[in-house]
């Protein structure tokens, strides 16, 4: 499974990305701070990704999620 979880730089996101990477499955951790989802991606391990992303902008949505395609081989 492929998922993508944004705001997952704290709170629910994170425990979400968190919970799904302890599944197996492979998580793009989307927020806009950079440092916080990649720590958080590290401690998930190897199949998780940090992008960052803004949702309140349409062109880092797309761009994003372009992102995660790639990088995860389809969402």
């Amino acid at each position: 499974m492929r998922v993508v979880v944004v705001g997952a730089s704290s709170g629910l996101g994170r425990c979400l990305a968190f919970g799904l990477g302890k599944t197996g499955a492979r998580v793009a951790l989307m927020a806009r701070r950079r440092d916080r989802i990649e720590a958080a991606a590290a401690e998930i391990g190897s199949d998780a990704v940090a992008i960052v992303c803004d949702v309140h902008d349409e062109t880092s949505i797309a761009a994003a999620l372009d992102e995660a395609a790639e990088l995860m081989g389809g969402i």
